[in-house]
C-alpha cells in the first residue's frame, strides 16, 4: 500500500475538539501521480541501498524527491535518495552500505553523512538540518506512513517532519516552501497540527511564515490548515516585541547562511545557530575574531 493510499486518519489521532473535525473531514482526491522516470542504474543504485540498509535492520525513513512524490504525485529529478536515520544509527547505515560497495563519508558533521554508488547516483545519510534543529528522532521512525519504492515495501518520513526539516531551507538558491505547500495541499487536513506547532518551538515564526505562503498560493484550499493554527499563531505575532538582550542577534543564519552572512562577518550580528543551537555549536566552531 503507498502512501497515497493510506488517507484516513488513524482514530483519537488528537483529542482536541478542533482537530477532531478537522480529521474527520473527508481527503480530496490525491493528485495524480507523475511518471517516475529515473534510469534503471539510478533505480538499481537506490533499490540497493534501501535493501541494504532494511536487510541490516537498521531503523531509517525516505524522505526528499521520493517522499515527494508518494504524498503529492510531484516527479523530481534528482540523483540523490533521502534517508532519515538517528545519528547513533548512521556509522552502522555507512558500514553496511560500505559492504556493498558504496563509498561513504561524513559531509558534515551537523547533519549529513554520504554514500555513493558511484560519482552520479548516491545516498544521503541525513539525522538533523543543517543548522541543526530538526534532528531526526524516534517520531520520524514512529510515525512513518508505509509506502513502495521500485517494488520493496518502505516507510516514508511523516509529512509533519519533512515540513520542520524543509521551512529552514530559505536560501535564495534554493527554497523548498514549495514543497510545504503541496504537501500541505496533498495533507493538510490529515496531519497531526498539535505536533508541528510543537516541532516549530521556539521557531514558530518560521511556521507562521510559510502558513501565509500557502495561504495565499490556495485561496481556494485555506482549510487545509486548520482555524486554531493560523489564530494561534497570529495571537503570538501580536503579542510579541522586541528582545533587547537580543539586538545584536541573527537568526537569519537558521534560515539561509549564505544570504546573512554578510550580518555576521561584517555588520557584528551574532549567529543564531552558535548562540542557540547546541546541535550545531558542538561540531562547528566558532571563526576567531
Amino acid at each position: 500500500m503507498t502512501v497515497q493510499q493510506t488517507d484516513n486518519p488513524t482514530e483519537g489521532q488528537d483529542s482536541s475538539e478542533d482537530s477532531s473535525r478537522q480529521l474527520s473531514k473527508p481527503s480530496k482526491a490525491p493528485p495524480p501521480m507523475q511518471a517516475d522516470q529515473r534510469p534503471p542504474i539510478e533505480r538499481g543504485a537506490h533499490l540497493l541501498a534501501l535493501s541494504t540498509l532494511k536487510n541490516a535492520e537498521i531503523p531509517f525513513v525516505v524522505a526528499g524527491a521520493y517522499a515527494l512524490h508518494l504524498y503529492t504525485g510531484i516527479y523530481r529529478d534528482t540523483k540523490d535518495l533521502d534517508l532519515f536515520l538517528k545519528r547513533e544509527h548512521v556509522e552502522r547505515a555507512m558500514e553496511a552500505l560500505g559492504s556493498m560497495g558504496f563509498q561513504t563519508k561524513m559531509h558534515d558533521p551537523v547533519w549529513i553523512a554520504k554514500a555513493y554508488a558511484n560519482d552520479e547516483y548516491f545516498a544521503d545519510l541525513i539525522f538533523s538540518s543543517g543548522n541543526g534543529v530538526a534532528i531526526v528522532d524516534d517520531h520520524w521512525i514512529d510515525e512513518a506512513h508505509p509506502g513502495v519504492i521500485h517494488g520493496l515495501p518502505i516507510l516514508v518520513a511523516p509529512p509533519e517532519d519533512i515540513i520542520w526539516s524543509k521551512a529552514f531551507v530559505c536560501e535564495r538558491e534554493r527554497f523548498d516552501g514549495t514543497d510545504i505547500n503541496h504537501l500541505i495541499l496533498a495533507r493538510g487536513k490529515q496531519m497531526d497540527w498539535k505536533h508541528l506547532m510543537r516541532r516549530f518551538d521556539p521557531h514558530w515564526e518560521v511556521l507562521l511564515a510559510h502558513v501565509t505562503f500557502y495561504r495565499f498560493s490556495y485561496p481556494g484550499q485555506r482549510d487545509h490548515v486548520p482555524r486554531w493554527v493560523w489564530d494561534e499563531l497570529l495571537e503570538r505575532a501580536r503579542d510579541q516585541h522586541n528582545e533587547p538582550d537580543k539586538k545584536k542577534l541573527c537568526r537569519g543564519m537558521l534560515i539561509a547562511k549564505g544570504q546573512y552572512n554578510v550580518d555576521v562577518e561584517h555588520w557584528g550580528y551574532t549567529d543564531a545557530r552558535l548562540e542557540e543551537i547546541a546541535t550545531f555549536r558542538d561540531y562547528v566552531e566558532p571563526k576567531k575574531g
